[in-house]
């Protein structure tokens, strides 16, 4: 196990500021579902009343964070990998590589566009750290974490199994409320539908840097495009 030390660092590198990495795989899944369900989108001819963050907020209120938090703590104390993983989160390396993705012009101009479109990563990241202490990772575990008795399947399953923990009905329910009720809602999957949006995206996923750098992270077991994919999965057609 880490030091005292170690994890209060591990504590500010798990949640940065710069976390834009899960965020982006919200996008890609809010992304795919109003292609999938394109025709509920209605068009809005006026401008957002900058309510949005609202409605992002009420997505995030339906996600178990106790529950996760939980989980994650199983993991971390029966999974080497995922211990070995949160290890490496408190490294110099993995810092580096953090500041250089931020600091990358095409995920520079990917965060410009959320936030002309009232999509504000900081806000959002915010808001997610104030439901969610980290801290407790990396407590001992007490009887109803060690009653999970999960088998564990390292960080990919760890990811698997938080996805398995969100109420996906509820979450289809609400996407279909905001987009009769809100225009902010509206008007922002309009945008994300937008061949701007694809632009930016693809600008975005071509970058051989970012690549390069994600490759780095994946050698330690963070496969961000395959949890992308896992979540985009999880929420497909082919689930209802």
């Amino acid at each position: 196990m880490v030091c005292v030390a170690s994890e209060r660092t591990i504590r500010r590198t798990l949640v940065p500021t710069g976390g834009w990495a899960p965020l982006l795989a919200l996008l890609l899944l809010l992304a795919e579902l109003g292609q999938i369900f394109g025709y509920h989108i209605r068009h809005i001819e006026e401008e957002p009343s900058h309510q949005l963050q609202q409605d992002l907020m009420d997505f995030i209120d339906l996600v178990p964070f106790e529950d996760v938090q939980r989980l994650m703590q199983y993991y971390y104390h029966y999974d080497v990998e995922v211990e070995s993983a949160f290890d490496y989160v408190s490294s110099e390396d993995y810092t580096q590589i953090r500041l250089d993705i931020v600091s990358l012009g095409e995920v520079r101009s990917f965060r410009r566009y959320l936030d002309s479109i009232g999509f504000s990563v900081e806000k959002v990241w915010t808001e997610l750290n104030k439901r969610f202490d980290a801290d407790d990772i990396f407590a001992e575990p007490d009887e109803s974490v060690r009653m999970l008795n999960l088998t564990t399947r390292g960080l990919n399953g760890l990811v698997d199994d938080i996805l398995a923990l969100l109420p996906q009905d509820e979450i289809i329910l609400l996407f279909f409320d905001k987009l009769e009720t809100s225009n902010d809602f509206s008007f922002f999957f309009e945008q994300i539908g937008s061949g701007e949006f694809e632009n930016v995206l693809n600008t975005l996923q071509s970058s051989q840097q970012l690549r390069i750098l994600l490759w780095r992270l994946q050698r330690h077991g963070f496969d961000i495009p395959g949890w992308i994919q896992l979540v985009q999965k999880y929420f497909s057609f082919s689930s209802f």
